[in-house]
């Protein structure tokens, strides 16, 4: 498993073998992972901790893609949360529609994304990423030692010069004894 990037997904799909896989994708990539197989149950699961991001199936039973995602718009603390649409039926009758009303539904300052499936994990990953306002990690990049790459080049954006002349002396040390 890689470094956890300290990010808690909710991954919200009526598909079981998806959910895991889904939920795999993410945690190698150093996600903490909640998984919830549909509206309700996920709305459970934001009660016990809130998200940082929401990936969304669109065509779910007992509570749609849609209607769930409505009602935590209509929450001023749910709302702001990014979301991620997953989806196989984002050009069908089925799906469509559904996905119309939620871009309409969408607020002005909401962040949403939409992943058609069959998901591609890199790709999917990466969506994930940008919803969140981090950078991209290269599709090869998903081992640990990458993730500290990014994680690392997050921190050096904010970091003050001493820490940043500290860390340089750590390196330089580190490749000068290995």
């Amino acid at each position: 498993m890689a470094v956890n990037i300290g990010k808690l997904v909710l991954v919200i799909d009526d598909e079981p073998d998806l959910r895991l896989f889904i939920k795999t994708v993410l945690e190698d990539a150093g996600f903490e992972v909640d998984v919830a197989g549909n509206g309700k149950e996920a709305l459970e699961r934001m009660t016990e901790k809130k998200p940082d991001v929401i990936s969304l199936d669109l065509v779910m039973p007992k509570m749609s893609g849609l209607k769930f995602y409505k009602y935590i718009q209509k929450n001023k603390d749910r709302s702001g949360i990014p979301v991620v649409v997953v989806t196989a039926h984002a050009r069908d009758e089925m799906g469509q529609t559904d996905l119309e009303k939620i871009r309409a539904a969408k607020p002005e300052d909401g962040t949403m994304f939409i992943v058609d499936k069959p998901i591609d994990p890199p790709a999917y990953v990466n969506t994930v990423r940008r919803a969140l306002g981090m950078s991209e990690i290269e599709p090869e990049g998903t081992g640990e030692e990458d993730v500290l790459k990014v994680r690392l080049k997050e921190k050096m954006k904010s970091a003050d010069k001493k820490k940043l002349e500290d860390a340089l002396k750590i390196l330089d040390h580190g490749a000068e004894g290995g």
